[in-house]
């Protein structure tokens, strides 16, 4: 292992911006801030072999937020830095897929919606409001279990817990209806009273 070779790979992430606003012959970079002009035309002339005419660059400070330590202080977080490209040749976004299904669109949007729920949650109690649990949308699961308390109050879904009993209990309720249905209703009103309580 003498003969090793150490190779420095710098870290560093470079994001291409979709500005619709900018024209073809210019692109839009986000790049880390000790990145200079040189940097990204080189970089994009050896790794990409794409040629640059000019570079503008800005950097856009970021608003003041919350520290997430539950403390009242406020925190800037760290700049970024912009940097656009005037391209020799002009490039062209392609179209949006339509279909976002390979890429788990559904999924992403539900953790979207959560981390917008989890967010609002959070501001109302740093504001000591809390929401109440009755005034919340009922859930995919609750909605379902009312649709099937509704269907079994009229009748248009049987009951059932899939469970098969011991058959002697069909033997002692078949006992239990046919001993109500043998009874008078005036003996049975007779037996309630005597078995009531006399005030």
């Amino acid at each position: 292992m003498g003969n090793a070779i150490a190779l420095a790979r710098p870290s560093h992430v470079i994001t291409f911006l979709r500005k619709e606003h900018l024209p073809p012959n210019e692109a839009c970079f986000r790049v880390p801030l000790q990145f200079t002009k040189f940097d990204l035309r080189d970089y994009l002339w050896n790794v990409y072999d794409v040629e640059v005419r000019r570079v503008r660059v800005y950097v856009k400070e970021q608003p003041l937020e919350r520290r997430e330590n539950g403390l009242r202080t406020n925190r800037r977080p760290q700049a970024q830095k912009i940097m656009t490209v005037e391209l020799a040749k002009p490039f062209q976004w392609p179209d949006l897929p339509k279909n976002r299904d390979p890429w788990s669109q559904a999924l992403w949007q539900k953790r979207e919606d959560i981390i917008d729920d989890q967010q609002k949650d959070q501001s109302l109690r740093q504001k000591a409001v809390i929401p109440l649990k009755c005034k919340a949308p009922l859930s995919h699961e609750r909605q379902a279990l009312a649709r099937l308390a509704k269907e079994l109050l009229d009748g248009r879904v049987k009951w059932s817990n899939g469970v098969t009993l011991d058959p002697k209990w069909d033997a002692l309720l078949a006992e239990s209806r046919k001993g109500k249905a043998g009874v008078p209703a005036d003996d049975q009103a007779a037996k309630t009273d005597a078995s009531s309580p006399s005030r």
